[in-house]
């Protein structure tokens, strides 16, 4: 059994992992949370009876009651993951695992100075079963890519969400407080990405290592790095923007647009290979369980022919946390750890500069 604490209990906490932990009663006990709402903080503890309550993730780093924690609270997350791993505590990170360089090196040194202490992060889109079927074809097959796009369409505004799942929100934070909160994240992004930034530049850096990073880190873990960044363009507003990307013999293009009041949600890969198509579709992750598959149409012998994988049924947020737990009890390295996500990290500023 696995003592977590949880930091930030927010949308992901309530809606995306919370219900998947209870379920696993047998493999993590919640003993510990933590949120600057000190109402939030409360509704959750009483509601999942957790027997620990903070309002400072520092506070619940230190509590002798927890084996792992999980950070999910907004913002840059490496500060608690570096205090959790000199804590001696495995750690879940939550996407964006961090935004600055300066950071990831010292969360990398510190994980190297803890190699007996898990370090995950969250990429669930990667622990999908209907991507770890693509994985596998693509590495079965001989014929070359000739052609990769993919896109994040994701327009869960506030109606959509009320309509599928009830957030409890923190009702007790001073708006001053928050607004403060907000432009210092601004004012990093600006500081990371090099200073004299627009807000366009600094918004499309914050959706793409909020939701876009999903698909660009599934796409790496397919194809690998790119070889160069030859166009990011970014709207007025900073909500929509497209990418192209140089690899050996073909081009990757992704686009991310999060701007329009209407329901919707479409992301989706497309690998083409010639005479094989394969498209894998996922779908919100904000109505339970719904089914994920993977299209391959190809021509054989002639004939044009389409195979359909799935559905699968398997929750990606399930798959990640059980992957969690296999980790730290087997002391085995998840492949999603911090060391493969500073590849990402890496990539989102480099692309984040280029949209002047």
């Amino acid at each position: 059994m696995i003592c977590l604490g949880l930091i930030g209990l927010g949308q992901a906490a309530q809606i995306l992992h919370i219900p998947n932990i209870e379920k696993m009663e047998n493999k993590f006990e919640i003993t510990a949370v933590a949120d600057i709402s000190k109402n939030l903080t409360n509704y959750i503890a009483d509601k999942y009876r957790v027997p620990h309550r903070f309002t400072d993730g520092m506070d619940l780093i230190g509590c002798p009651d927890v084996d792992a924690v999980m950070v999910m609270s907004p913002g840059d997350h490496a500060e608690f993951a570096i205090a959790a791993l000199e804590a001696g505590k495995h750690v879940f990170i939550e996407k964006p695992m961090t935004s600055s360089l300066e950071s990831l090196e010292k969360l990398l040194e510190v994980k190297r100075r803890h190699p007996d202490q898990i370090a995950m992060v969250g990429y669930c889109r990667r622990y999908n079963d209907s991507f770890m079927k693509m994985k596998e074809l693509l590495q079965a097959d001989s014929r070359p890519i000739s052609y990769v796009r993919a896109r994040t369409i994701i327009l869960e505004g506030p109606w959509y969400l009320d309509n599928t799942w009830h957030e409890h929100k923190a009702d007790d934070l001073d708006p001053a407080g928050r607004e403060l909160m907000n432009r210092r994240m601004f004012e990093e992004i600006d500081r990371v990405l090099g200073g004299n930034t627009s807000h366009a530049q600094q918004m499309a850096y914050l959706l793409m290592t909020a939701s876009g990073c999903h698909i660009l880190s599934a796409i790496r873990e397919l194809i690998g790095l790119p070889k160069a960044i030859r166009s990011a363009v970014v709207s007025p507003n900073g909500m929509q923007f497209s990418l192209v990307f140089e690899y050996d013999n073909f081009n990757m293009v992704f686009e991310e647009m999060n701007d329009q009041e209407i329901v919707e949600f479409d992301e989706a890969i497309e690998i083409y290979q010639g005479d094989r198509k394969m498209l894998l579709e996922y779908d919100t992750p904000y109505i339970r369980y719904l089914p994920s598959k993977l299209t391959v149409s190809e021509l054989d012998c002639g004939q044009a022919k389409t195979t359909v994988y799935g559905p699968h049924y398997h929750d990606m947020f399930a798959n990640e946390l059980l992957e969690f737990y296999r980790c730290v009890t087997t002391h085995d390295t998840p492949k999603c750890d911090v060391f493969d996500a500073a590849e990402d990290v890496k990539l989102y500023i480099d692309v984040a500069k280029m949209m002047k």
